[in-house]
């Protein structure tokens, strides 16, 4: 018999209703105690756990924000305040000078090391005697001074003689006995373009070791000799360079006059400066302690400090102090016209026409190039030093520019700090350039091949392997690239047949190129990672779409699958790249830390200077700054244009990520 249909179907509905509503109150049983809105059951928990977290951390981000902010923010007035006491004292004026003194030297650096290697070409193996001799004497001074000395203590006749024969036989073996690359190895370092040292050489260097030790110790007259003939054949190219370095004498003598008055008043303002900041700290203590009821004793001796601190402070009249330098100052221009004049006179005296190696012909022709464009920086100091006043107004924006614009960073002189951010921001710029030059390639190439290309278990060794680069200490791979790397990386640079690589052959042995090499090693998992989830992304009816028509694996892939997750690539190699820009312990340790501006004049081979980062900076020089000092604050404010330029990056990578998931 079936049974009534209508029927059937209100019993089926009552019985979904009943296990509906007993959900429902088995739910509410789950959901817990409401009091005021708030749920205090398992679920409510576990949303304000998590929720919790999540608000904790946005707090610890606004906290770091507010941490380096308050830490900087004194940073503006203060150097404020350091430029304008080095305006009134003059050291404004000297340092405008000093950046003249610098081109000169370096015009005189670079004439100077082209004559080098015209006597090394033309006089290396003369030199290569000398050298060798200087080491094997020391050897004679180390390892035969008893059987010396015992030989000078004897009385003139045969046994001396005999004794002679025997010590110059012991100096003869302990010469040779030492190995080629040994005693090689430091005369290349005076004479790079030795490849090695012949027997004639080395017969001849342990002859005047030998003369060396039988004559007490004396010097040969023939080692002198032979500088003697090398200068006196160099001695129109030399004559020359004496020209060009004596050319900055009167330039040298001024700029030295008005440093040295300049620094006098500068140190008083600093000194009153100190005294000013002692005075102010013991104020503030002695009216947190009135306020707490300190003893009459107590509150007597820290107004005695007060006083003491304030009686150093002296007044100082700068506009009498500053007549000497304005006097100084009118004698610049005749004085850098001079020097300008001469040092062109003393390299037309150089015999271009009778030099041979190219190293000094090219010498020449970049002195020439650089006194060019020495003159319009000349001209412009000369406008600059004409409308100079030490009175003239400092306001806070050019305390800013002389932060963010300024090309020097040096805070470890005794005269006035200078807090440029420029070189600090162009080597981190330059060192994560170069490391992204070799991570995007690498990472993106090796995320497309695991993605597209290998199989299961290549890609199950591959990614893996790669993902756990990121595990490496940085301070591990930073001690690894100085210890072996970097040497290797020279070595390597020497090659011929290399020479042709931007940067070789490398004069740093610390530079761009190898903090840039490990810094995308260490950049390549963040890239690979992010940008195998951005081609896993891609859905796979694209992919089966082009395939269907006709195209290949590679054809897909570079037309369908890498375009499609382009946003996302770029996404993660900005990542890599906030992950490099913000590397401490690598760059300290490999990118030499020469807070300078590169020279870019090299072109390519810049990459092969040492630099400093504004992370090293940071890391450096941090153990020297006193908390509330100008140094601390000026580290604080590195480290808050740091944190901008992260935040920067990682807000912009986070539209580009949603614009793709989009």
């Amino acid at each position: 018999m079936v049974p009534n249909t209508d029927k059937h179907k209100s019993a089926k509905l009552k019985q979904t209703a009943s296990s509906e509503v007993a959900s429902k109150s088995l739910f509410k049983r789950k959901r817990g105690l409401r009091i005021m809105g708030l749920n205090f059951g398992t679920d409510g928990l576990v949303k304000g756990f998590f929720g919790g977290n999540a608000y904790l951390a946005i707090l610890f981000l606004l906290f770091i924000c507010l941490f380096l902010w308050k830490s900087a923010i004194g940073f503006v007035p203060h150097y404020r305040t350091e430029l304008k006491d080095a305006r009134r004292s003059g050291i404004e004026l000297s340092n405008i000078i000093a950046d003249e003194t610098k081109g000169h030297q370096g015009i005189y650096n670079i004439l100077s090391t082209g004559f080098v290697h015209e006597k090394r070409h033309s006089f290396g193996q003369q030199e290569a005697v000398i050298y060798v001799y200087e080491e094997l004497e020391a050897l004679a001074d180390d390892a035969l001074e008893d059987e010396i000395d015992a030989y000078l203590n004897l009385d003139d006749g045969p046994e001396k003689a005999a004794a002679a024969v025997g010590l110059k036989a012991k100096i003869d073996a302990a010469s040779r006995a030492i190995p080629a690359a040994e005693l090689l190895d430091p005369v290349k370092l005076r004479i790079e373009s030795l490849e090695n040292i012949s027997e004639e050489v080395l017969a001849q260097a342990i002859g005047y070791a030998q003369q060396y030790a039988l004559d007490d110790y004396t010097t040969p007259a023939a080692i002198a000799a032979i500088n003697k003939d090398i200068n006196s054949q160099m001695g129109d190219y030399g004559k020359a360079l004496n020209h060009c370095k004596a050319s900055a004498k009167d330039l040298n003598t001024l700029h030295e006059a008005i440093e040295q008055n300049a620094l006098a008043t500068f140190d008083l303002l600093k000194k009153n400066r100190e005294a000013e900041e002692s005075v102010k700290t013991l104020t503030t203590g002695l009216e947190k302690i009135q306020k707490v009821g300190t003893s009459a004793e107590e509150v007597a001796k820290r107004k005695k400090q007060i006083n003491t601190a304030e009686s150093t402070i002296i007044k100082v009249d700068t506009n009498a102090r500053i007549l000497p330098v304005y006097a100084l100052l009118k004698k610049h221009d005749a004085t850098v016209g001079t020097m300008k004049e001469e040092l062109r006179a003393g390299i037309s005296m150089i015999p271009v026409e009778s030099i041979v190696t190219q190293e000094a012909k090219d010498s020449v022709t970049l002195a020439n190039k650089l006194l060019v464009e020495f003159d319009p920086i000349i001209s412009e100091n000369r406008e600059i030093l004409k409308n100079w006043r030490h009175d003239e107004e400092l306001t806070t924006f050019d305390s800013l520019k002389a932060f963010f614009f300024g090309s020097v960073w040096n805070t470890g002189s005794s005269r006035q700090s200078l807090f440029g951010i420029l070189p600090l921001f162009t080597g981190s710029l330059l060192i994560s350039a170069v490391a992204m030059c070799f991570a995007i390639p690498l990472a993106v190439g090796a995320a497309i091949y695991v993605n597209q290309f290998a199989n299961k278990r290549e890609a199950g060794i591959l990614k893996p392997t790669i993902e756990f680069i990121q595990a490496i200490p940085s301070v591990v791979l930073g001690l690894f690239g100085v210890l072996v790397v970097a040497g290797l990386l020279k070595d390597i640079s020497q090659v011929a047949w290399l020479q042709w690589i931007p940067g070789f052959p490398i004069a740093d042995r610390l530079n761009v190129l190898l903090a840039g090499i490990l810094l995308a090693f260490m950049a390549s998992p963040t890239i690979f990672t992010l940008a195998e989830d951005a081609l896993n992304n891609v859905p796979k009816a694209h992919a089966e779409a082009s395939l269907a028509m006709g195209a290949n694996k590679l054809q897909t892939t570079l037309k369908v699958i890498v375009p499609a997750s382009l946003s996302g690539i770029i996404a993660a190699v900005m990542l890599g790249f906030g992950r490099v820009i913000g590397e401490t312990m690598v760059v300290l340790l490999v990118a030499g830390n020469m807070a300078k501006m590169p020279d870019f004049t090299a072109g390519f081979d810049v990459i092969g200077q040492s630099v400093h980062t504004m992370t090293g900076i940071i890391a450096s020089e941090n153990g020297e700054a006193v908390p509330g000092s100008i140094l601390w604050e000026g580290l604080f404010m590195v480290g808050l244009v740091l944190f901008m330029i992260s935040l920067t990056i990682n807000s912009l990578c986070q539209r580009i990520i949603n614009r793709n998931k989009a």
